[in-house]
Parts: structure tokens; C-alpha cells; sequence
């Protein structure tokens, strides 16, 4: 059933009295976990994962005939597929790839929970070439065996684990389907590693759902040395819902103050915050990781101000994001943005709930449609993807995977952070 917007009001919306958030859900094709902690979205049906692509939807650059700038690119980079379909969007990959290149390099965790972090959120996603180019990895270069590959597929439930490494597979499932890392696997993983550790193991995660979600959308194909393939004969994992709850986490890091902070941390701050007596959460709390500040904020700067993408359309993906994350904190920050660029307070309520409808264009129903499959499957399912080529370039159908699987990163890092919305911001799903 789907209702329209325009026929709810605005104290409707803001109080989802007449929509619940299940039916909300059930009707964009949204589903819930059903063994995650319950946080999420109920949904009348679960109709499963959509076929993977077997053709590429953007093809790999012809070797034969690239930029100057492809040239420079792939000189660097393995002949891998991924890099050369990214290489379409050379100013977007080298934004985002530091991030990337860190979280590749961290040495400070031990790279076989690193692998299976990677893996689960693989599965979970159901990203064949994720799962191939990693499994590879972990056989390779960490010393897995196929069985213990594959157990990381089924889950906890495969016996065998560690505490930490139940731990690491449980983190994985929570960020995927709660947009947070619970209490209890903070506690775990936190009692053996520091908390910047930590931090990068969340990262790292929640990294490979965004890449989970370019390589299925994008259709890029194995490449011909990939061995691994997804396990067969298991229970295919849920399909992820919208997260419920008003966003309001207990605070797991305490926002730093500039005078607490140590010069390092300062130079990461804006010049234009330094000297205020408080700063926004975000920088007070990930200053406390620098790396992982320093690397975000090269890639959220290219998001909010470098792509192709209009304002309103960029608001719109970043909305329905945090939405459909529990993003409470960059729904927030968002909103006064979404205003300026031209969103009403109907429309940035129905953001927040039902979202699609005659209210909106042709392309943005196509936009939110886009945001609630990489939720749902982290891919872009044919019809929608079909419609956004028709009216999009192939990189602006690549910015707005990068915008949803960013900000469905943020979102996720700030939710398992405790970060607090400043006084004066709107809560989750909610305008001033």
C-alpha cells in the first residue's frame, strides 16, 4: 500500500502517526533483519535479492584509449576491473581513495579480523567480486583455509570463533542492518583492542558495504585470476531495513573542546572553528582519530562540493541516507543544507518517511528510489538503474552510489560514536 504524501500533513509526517515506519518500509521494498538486535523495520514481505548483474553496466575503460589522467591512474593500480571502471571517474576516485588506501594499510589490527570484517559485509551484501578479490586475501596472505572462509558466511552460528572474533562477524551484521555497533560488541572489542583501533575496524567495515555497493550497481565482472566465489547452499542473509528510533545514542566518545586538543588534532579543525569556544561534535569527537578525520574529510569535502549533481539532488541522497541509516547527526546537519537548496519542510519530512511519491519529479523519485535499494541489497535494482542512465551520466549515476554509501558510512560511524546533536539542530527525521 502506498500513501501518498500529499495527502498527509505536515504534524502527520513529523509525528508518523498515520505512516508507521513498517509500512513505510514494506511498501519501498525495505526489509528487516530478523536476528539483528531489533532496531530496524518490520516489512510484510522479503522477496530477496535482486540478480546480479552478468554483464557490466559500465564498462571497464578501453585501455587503448584513455585520458591522460586514466593513464596516470591505472599506471599505479593492479589490472583489476574495479579500478578500471572507476577510472571513468578519476576525481572521485582520487578523493576517495585514501580512505581506502588506509584502511588496505592498517597494521594496527590484525589482518585476519580485518579479512573477515571485509568478508561478512561481502556476504552480507552479497558482492561476488568483494567476496573474491578478499577471499583471495584472506587464503593468500593470512593463512585461511576455504572452510574457515566460508564459515565466515555462515555467521557466528559456524561455531569455532573466538570472543573477538565473534565480535568482528557480529560488528558487520549490526553496522549493516542497525547502522551501529551494539553495547555488548563494543565492550568485546574494545577489551582487545584501543579505541582508534576499534574505530578502524568500523571503518573498515563500513568501507566495503560502500564498495559492496558501487561493484554490484556497476556490474563490474570478476576478474579472470578470482578463484572464490559467494558459498552456495546457505541461507541467503536478510535484506536491510530502514533503522528505527529517534538517533539519540549513549555518548561512547566525549567531544573535545579546541583547548583539549593537541596540535595535531587542531590542524584538522577549519581555520574558521578554531578560535570558537565550542566546536560542531563531528570535528571534537573524530578529531581524537585523525587519520580517519583527515581521510573522511577529503572524501565527504569532493561529495558536498565537487560532483555533478545538483544541490537538491545531492540533498535529497544525503537525507534519505540518514533516514534510512538512524543517521541522527547528519540528518540534522543536513537539513538547514536541504532548505537552502530548495527543499520544502513536506519534502524533507517525507525524506524521513515514506519518501516516494507523485509530489516529487520523474528523477527524484528515481534518486530516492536509488538510496532505498543500496539500503535494501546494496544494489541498484535493473528498472531504477535503467531510469537513471536515461537521465543521468554514468558518473553522476557513480557520484550518487558514492553519496549514499558515504553517508551511510558517516552516519553509521557517528551513530556507534554517541555523537550528540548540537542545541538548535532537528532531531532524526524531523525539521526545525
Amino acid at each position: 500500500m502506498f500513501v501518498p504524501i500529499r495527502f498527509l500533513g505536515r504534524d502527520t509526517l513529523q509525528k508518523s502517526i498515520l505512516v508507521p515506519l513498517a509500512l513505510a518500509c514494506g511498501s519501498l521494498g525495505l526489509s528487516a533483519c530478523t536476528h539483528a538486535p531489533v532496531s530496524q523495520s518490520a516489512s510484510v514481505t522479503s522477496p530477496g535479492f535482486s540478480p546480479r548483474e552478468t554483464e557490466p553496466r559500465l564498462p571497464p575503460v578501453d585501455p587503448e584509449n584513455l585520458t591522460p589522467e586514466q593513464a596516470e591512474m591505472l599506471a599505479a593500480r593492479a589490472d583489476f576491473n574495479i579500478y578500471k571502471t572507476l577510472a571513468h571517474h578519476v576525481d572521485l576516485y582520487h578523493n576517495w581513495s585514501p580512505l581506502g588506501r588506509m584502511l588496505l594499510e592498517n597494521t594496527a589490527v590484525d589482518l585476519r579480523h580485518r579479512e573477515m570484517a571485509m568478508l561478512r559485509m561481502g556476504w552480507l551484501c552479497q558482492a561476488e567480486y568483494e567476496w573474491a578479490q578478499h577471499a583471495r586475501i584472506a587464503h593468500d596472505s593470512v593463512g585461511m583455509t576455504p572452510d574457515e572462509i566460508r564459515a565466515i558466511a555462515v555467521g557466528v552460528d559456524a561455531g569455532g570463533w573466538s570472543e573477538l572474533e565473534r565480535a568482528v562477524l557480529n560488528m558487520a551484521d549490526e553496522l549493516r542492518y542497525n547502522g551501529r555497533v551494539s553495547d555488548a560488541t563494543w565492550r568485546v572489542l574494545t577489551s582487545h583492542y584501543t579505541e582508534p583501533q576499534t574505530v578502524g575496524l568500523v571503518y573498515t567495515a563500513l568501507q566495503y558495504q560502500l564498495v559492496s555497493m558501487a561493484l554490484n550497481s556497476l556490474g563490474i565482472q570478476l576478474d579472470p585470476e578470482l578463484e572464490f566465489r559467494l558459498p552456495a547452499g546457505l541461507p541467503m542473509p536478510e535484506l536491510a531495513g530502514m533503522v528505527e528510533g529517534d538517533g539519540d545514542y549513549p555518548v561512547r566518545v566525549e567531544a573535545l573542546r579546541v583547548s583539549e586538543m593537541s596540535p595535531a588534532m587542531v590542524a584538522l579543525v577549519p581555520e574558521r572553528l578554531r578560535g570558537a569556544e565550542s566546536l560542531p561534535n563531528y570535528y571534537g569527537v573524530l578529531a581524537q582519530f585523525p587519520q580517519y578525520l583527515s581521510a573522511q574529510g577529503g572524501f565527504a569535502r569532493f561529495l558536498l562540493g565537487q560532483t555533478d549533481l545538483t544541490a537538491r539532488e545531492r540533498e535529497i541522497l544525503i537525507l534519505r541516507t540518514a533516514a534510512l541509516t538512524g543517521g541522527a547527526y547528519e540528518w540534522a546537519h543536513h537539513v538547514g543544507r536541504a532548505e537552502e537548496a530548495g527543499l520544502s519542510e513536506m519534502e524533507i519530512l517525507a525524506l524521513g518517511h515514506e519518501a516516494s511519491g507523485s509530489d516529487w519529479s520523474q528523477t527524484e523519485n528515481l534518486l530516492i528510489a536509488a538510496a532505498n535499494d543500496l539500503r535494501r541489497e546494496a544494489f541498484i535494482t535493473d528498472s531504477v538503474y535503467a531510469g537513471l542512465k536515461a537521465n543521468y551520466s554514468d558518473q553522476q549515476i557513480v557520484e550518487m552510489i558514492y553519496l549514499v554509501g558515504g553517508y551511510s558510512m558517516f552516519s553509521s560511524v557517528m551513530n556507534t560514536l554517541g555523537t550528540q546533536i548540537e542545541p538548535g539542530y532537528p532531531a532524526l527525521r524531523a525539521v526545525n
